[in-house]
């Protein structure tokens, strides 16, 4: 049995089937964003294929696991479920899916038809996202995932505004505002993603790691970074470079503490197993400090100045090297998890407990594959990193890396569903066997 989990709601949680096919689908759609960025070729900051494939990995990927999980997470941790999980957790994850592959694809071809559409299909699903999941958490705002997670939805409404601002401009229905560019970004990975792996975090960590709990100054960091957050954009929009950089540098020490918190929590696990989920925490948590580290060093006149080359550099730090690893690793604990856990209680439903064997965490999704993956990722890591300093022919292996990584991540988890499934129908054929159908 895994740690903490007797103190779990498990029986507020959605089908399995909710936030499975989530987690199935953003790894190829993240493998999609690859294809594309291979297909770009040398380019700079703003170019269209580059911005396609971005956003094909950020909402495609990151956005749709995210969106998943927050209809499976919310509910256990909290007991409070979302409404109309059922129903529309499906609805949504696959507005978020295709809109995502319309808007990826609709950049970097410069078909405005297309990008239209996925703007059209993506503002409906993040806007029902938004509103059942902002009732959602303030009913459970007494716990600290249930606040994180409010703040990260809170973060969304405002990355989607953004967002639909600049594709509507790219679609050319209204002036393109590049200026807001970099509000749009800082929103997304310091508002909506941090926000919620930290809501995550508070319980998986703890669980999933065998560490001891947070510490209770650690619960309000979210808080610190989105209103961090709300200050630098102020002051950014006005033009006041006073106010920006203190609400720069609020995110930056939130964002910072809460990644060494994270890793002294790791350096304290009692599991000394070597285990591929805690190899991805600490590479995301050690990119996490360098782009706080960073960040702040930016805001004092110290990084050297870099240019649009550094800017791209400590993009992909924070969008690959935090976000994506800090995900993949997450989804090689939950696929596995959720799918014993349907296992158990179909067991257990029927009265087979001793009488049928299902396999544990580490058959479900054996350690080779991951762990053989994860060294894939690292080196798209690296390749991608390389790609952002230098350019060049490095584009287009970068998104062949890219395309890998993610394609072998979606491998490793449909593997996983599949012997779930396999040892779904030997329940099956065992209650089968307990209960004949009339007339056999």
């Amino acid at each position: 049995m895994i740690p903490g989990a007797d103190r779990l709601r498990f029986d507020r949680m959605p089908p399995v089937r909710v936030p499975m096919r989530a987690f199935l689908a953003a790894p190829f759609l993240g493998a999609a964003g690859g294809v594309l960025l291979a297909g770009t070729g040398p380019t700079g900051r703003f170019a269209a294929g580059l911005i396609g494939a971005l956003h094909l990995v950020t909402l495609g990927f990151l956005t749709l696991v995210m969106v998943g999980a927050f209809f499976q997470v919310l509910p256990v941790v909290t007991g409070v479920p979302v409404p109309g999980a059922r129903v529309l957790g499906p609805a949504i994850e696959t507005g978020v899916g295709l809109g995502a592959l319309a808007v990826g694809f609709g950049l970097a071809m410069g078909a405005r038809s297309l990008l239209g559409v996925g703007v059209v299909v993506l503002a409906v699903a993040v806007a029902g996202f938004s509103v059942v999941g902002l009732v959602a958490t303030w009913r459970a705002r007494r716990n600290p995932t249930g606040r994180a997670m409010g703040l990260a939805v809170a973060s969304l409404v405002v990355v989607a505004a953004l967002g639909l601002l600049l594709l509507a401009g790219h679609a050319g229905w209204v002036p393109l505002r590049r200026d807001l560019t970099d509000v749009h970004l800082a929103w997304a990975l310091a508002g909506w993603v941090a926000s919620l792996v930290m809501g995550v975090s508070f319980q998986v960590i703890p669980m999933f790691q065998v560490t001891p709990a947070y510490p209770r100054w650690a619960e309000v960091l979210p808080l610190v970074v989105v209103g961090g957050l709300v200050v630098w954009t102020a002051g950014r929009t006005a033009g006041t470079s006073g106010i920006a950089v203190v609400g720069g540098g609020v995110v930056a020490v939130g964002l910072t503490a809460y990644a060494v918190a994270t890793l002294v929590l790791l350096a304290r696990r009692r599991r000394k197993l070597a285990d591929v989920t805690t190899d991805a925490w600490r590479v995301s948590m050690a990119s996490l400090a360098a782009v706080g580290i960073v960040g702040l060093l930016a805001l004092g006149g110290l990084d050297g100045h870099g240019g649009e080359r550094a800017t791209l550099g400590l993009g992909v730090v924070a969008v690959f090297g935090f976000a994506v690893t800090v995900v993949e690793g997450m989804l090689y604990k939950i696929v596995p998890f959720l799918s014993w856990l349907h296992l158990q209680n179909l067991v257990t439903e029927h009265g087979l407990a001793g009488r049928v064997r299902i396999r544990n965490l580490r058959r479900l999704l054996p350690a080779g594959g991951a762990r053989r993956q994860f060294r894939v990722h690292l080196l798209a890591l690296g390749i991608v990193l390389v790609a952002a300093v230098a350019g060049g022919p490095w584009v287009r292996f970068a998104g062949v890396a890219l395309a890998v990584d993610f394609a072998l991540l979606g491998w490793e988890l449909a593997a996983a569903v599949r012997r779930a499934a396999e040892d779904r129908a030997v329940v099956a054929a065992a209650v089968a066997g307990i209960n004949p159908p009339p007339g056999s």
